[in-house]
């Protein structure tokens, strides 16, 4: 367990955003704890948003530091090969593909928070081997792909051109 050090409730070391304030949390990566601003006071790192931070720890992505270039040109031409939606696009809003969880409080889209219709703990964008996915956590409003509601706890494949509705938030996949 870790201290927000916006709201000082302790929350779950893996965390993008604090479970109790929403917050998205900023980590440093030498020290491995959040903090406040823009560099960390202990080490004078810069800080790193939380979900990049646990993509690092977590092995799916390099360290900015210990990024090659001939690294960075073999992972954009790998991604030019295969073309995977990259967003849900409605509301006035794009929202970024990544993994995580979504929903009212906390989760990797704050603006989902100005939507009371939305669950606080909504659901989950996960990506598999082949694009993708985002399952409902048997929410009230339900979760719907292309007009349809999807099962609680069952991951369905989004794709270019799908509709996806979070509760009241309809979105086109990009």
């Amino acid at each position: 367990m870790t201290q927000c050090p916006e709201c000082r409730e302790m929350i779950l070391d893996d965390s993008a955003f604090c479970d109790k304030c929403g917050k998205e949390l900023k980590w440093c990566p030498e020290c491995k704890r959040p903090k406040r601003g823009t560099e960390c006071p202990v080490c004078g790192s810069d800080l790193i948003p939380g979900r990049k931070y646990l993509a690092i720890i977590e092995g799916k992505e390099v360290a900015p530091q210990a990024q090659s270039q001939s690294k960075v040109q073999s992972q954009t031409t790998a991604a030019a090969s295969v073309v995977l939606p990259t967003a849900l696009v409605g509301n006035g809003w794009r929202l970024t593909l990544q993994e995580g969880a979504f929903g009212r409080v906390g989760g990797m889209w704050p603006e989902l928070a100005t939507c009371t219709y939305v669950s606080s703990n909504h659901g989950r964008i996960a990506k598999t081997a082949t694009g993708w996915t985002i399952t409902d956590n048997g929410t009230t409003n339900g979760t719907y792909v292309n007009g349809a509601r999807i099962a609680a706890n069952t991951a369905v494949a989004i794709t270019k051109g799908n509709s996806v509705r979070i509760a009241t938030l309809e979105f086109t996949v990009e």
